[in-house]
């Protein structure tokens, strides 16, 4: 049998629809283009030209670890985030649509030519979105895991914003000198019981530590809250997302920490709750 673009596609939406994958024909397609070297759109343009025995077995390879549930971004090694695309590995969280609400609203908030901080950095998407967007500003950002952080540099090699963006190693606030008038935040919102229910992408693969904080999801948070005020200047802002269902004990801790106050809640594309607004009070 010749295996052409058009047949090997209808046979690989089959193959990982059985194995229980959310959306076989578009991964069939990203995992195609992957292993030809093409764009997704040049498949349509020659959905007739046969396949090369390297070819098949080059894209076979892929299949197997997409029926194991890796996820796609992992295999390909990179993630379209805010118009831009990231190098990600399993050191790092994927950076989900939602986030780049975090991107949205820090552009909109950071001072003229001040220094946006990001806590937990990752891949470093969200704070480098932000100096894409932003040219007149700098950025900072940490990480616990020093191999998150050698993607995060990749990257920002990648966007050519190295002479922008200075990342360290620490948790938290570790090893921070001065108050900023931005700080953005993704943290680990997600409770240890809800663990069986998320995606087997998710729990298999992710690295736990992005993800997970506490029984209630709001460990880390809470200690955000009690903390950032130490690190904002007056006025400044704290950009941060939670989880579904979190705004009202989240509203709740900020208002147990005295010299912040609730600003506003941002809703993604799903209308849910997705971060808040915190700012630290002036005086």
């Amino acid at each position: 049998m010749i295996w052409t673009i058009r047949s090997v596609l209808a046979w690989a939406k089959g193959y990982l629809q059985d194995k229980g994958v959310d959306s076989p024909r578009l991964d069939a397609e990203l995992l195609l283009s992957h292993a030809l070297g093409k764009e997704r759109i040049e498949l349509y343009l020659d959905m007739d030209k046969p396949l090369s025995a390297d070819e098949l077995a080059g894209y076979r390879v892929l299949l197997k670890r997409r029926s194991h549930r890796e996820p796609v971004a992992y295999i390909l090694g990179r993630k379209e985030f805010f118009s831009h695309t990231f190098l990600v590995n399993r050191d790092v969280l994927i950076p989900r649509s939602e986030t780049e609400i975090l991107v949205e609203k820090a552009s909109e908030l950071a001072p003229q030519g001040s220094t946006v901080f990001e806590m937990g950095a990752g891949s470093g998407a969200v704070i480098i979105s932000i100096l894409l967007s932003r040219p007149d500003l700098e950025g900072l950002g940490n990480d616990v895991s020093k191999r998150a952080l050698n993607v995060a540099r990749e990257n920002a090699r990648l966007h050519d914003v190295s002479d922008r963006l200075r990342l360290f190693q620490g948790d938290l606030f570790d090893a921070l000198s001065r108050q900023y008038p931005t700080i953005v935040v993704n943290p680990p919102y997600i409770a240890a019981t809800e663990a069986d229910g998320l995606q087997e992408e998710v729990v298999r693969y992710e690295p736990p530590g992005a993800l997970f904080a506490g029984n209630d999801g709001l460990d880390v948070i809470r200690k955000i809250l009690a903390y950032v005020g130490n690190y904002l200047v007056p006025g400044g802002k704290l950009v941060m997302e939670t989880g579904y269902g979190q705004r009202l004990e989240v509203e709740r801790i900020i208002q147990r920490n005295r010299g912040l106050k609730m600003i506003q809640w941002v809703k993604d594309l799903a209308g849910f709750d997705r971060a808040v607004v915190v700012e630290k009070a002036h005086g």
